[in-house]
């Protein structure tokens, strides 16, 4: 149930006018028990109960204020929650490692911005996605969800290319085009890490870490009736090497079987002399009051030479019941299996290079 409060009350109350806007609370609330074991000489089991298999729990207000013209005034507080244990999650300010918050407290970790929108589009200041994780939220079965379906969170991991840009940008200036271009959408996004210009890292050969933290990215795509397509590149310049990352998405909704929508993306990322590249194929199928989720992803990263690309496969398969339009209870199952001295497993267990790991969850999730 969303609330919405309507701000000329509180304009008539302040003696100030203003026009027509809302301001809407809303939220989500999603924990699941999940076991989780690895195999080989040396492995581990785990139970948890985790929050966010299917969709990441959060806490936001947005709003919005006319200002007549086909132009918006708009704000967006959205802070991640950890429900499992009543934390919050960390946020980054500065896009690099020295910038990232300790505890657990509440902040608006997910997204803060303030935007003005028209007819030219939508512009907007703060934190927010990266154009190319925005690839991930379109093409990916398990969308933006943190369970052991989410092949985000499976690519982050088995590259070891992680970084504080990998997801969402602090201190961001980005602009969206308007949604009248025949199905043509995109994303521009810069950021900066806020250094100050005569910083320098200490050593026989000082680096300038005047950069560090600086972003800039962008997205275009093409939507049309069932058909969906995006490519997203993006690049964080750091002193010890250069993060760049792009991947390219396509989705096809079959309306004659059910509705099924196949999906496929392709994903390709450097940390300064190290790349990595993964792909992955799933499908979104509704069946009755539910949904059946699979995809199949692989990953694979640079050797030292001489030696073969360590590549991990991972196959889920998921279904959710909608108990109503904010309800919901699902099921995951999910395998690693690794070669080449890969050793990547489910939910932070142990297990040995070139051995597997499995999974399995279940969970309900609420919204409001």
């Amino acid at each position: 149930m969303k609330k919405t409060l309507v701000a000329a009350a509180a304009c008539a109350a302040a003696s100030i006018a203003c026009a027509q806007s809302s301001v809407t609370l809303f939220g989500v609330l999603d924990a699941a028990v999940a076991y989780t074991t690895g195999s080989g000489p040396i492995s581990s089991s785990k139970w948890q109960l985790t929050n966010s298999s299917n969709t990441f729990s959060r806490l936001g207000f947005r709003g919005t204020e006319d200002l007549g013209g086909g132009y918006a005034a708009g704000f967006w507080l959205e802070a991640g929650l950890q429900n499992d244990a009543g934390t919050g999650y960390l946020t980054n300010t500065n896009n690099q490692i020295s910038g990232t918050t300790g505890g657990g407290g509440l902040t608006w970790s997910r997204r803060s911005t303030v935007s003005l929108s028209g007819p030219f589009g939508e512009v907007r200041l703060g934190r927010d996605y990266t154009p190319t994780f925005w690839n991930t939220a379109l093409f990916d079965p398990f969308g933006t969800g943190g369970g052991i379906g989410a092949n985000h969170v499976y690519f982050a991991s088995q590259s070891g290319l992680a970084a504080p840009t990998g997801t969402r940008a602090s201190n961001s200036v980005g602009y969206f085009l308007p949604p009248s271009l025949g199905g043509v959408y995109g994303q521009l996004m810069v950021a900066t890490g806020e250094n100050d210009s005569r910083a320098v890292l200490p050593g026989p050969i000082p680096l300038s870490t005047q950069d560090d933290g600086n972003y800039a990215g962008a997205r275009v795509g093409y939507l049309n009736g069932p058909f969906n397509v995006a490519i997203a590149t993006g690049k964080t310049t750091y002193a010890t090497g250069d993060l760049r990352m792009t991947n390219f998405g396509i989705s096809y909704v079959v309306e004659s079987l059910m509705n099924l929508k196949l999906m496929a993306e392709y994903y390709d990322e450097s940390l300064g002399s190290i790349d990595g590249e993964g792909a992955l194929l799933g499908l979104n199928l509704p069946v009755g009051p539910g949904e059946i989720k699979l995809s199949y992803a692989r990953y694979e990263r640079d050797a030292l030479v001489g030696l073969q690309k360590p590549t991990s496969s991972k196959v889920a398969l998921g279904y959710v019941h909608n108990l109503s339009k904010r309800s919901a209870m699902y099921v995951t199952v999910a395998r690693i299996s690794n070669s080449n001295g890969a050793a990547q497993s489910l939910g932070g267990v142990l297990t040995s290079p070139n051995s597997a790991s499995t999974g399995t969850e279940f969970g309900f999730r609420t919204a409001f």
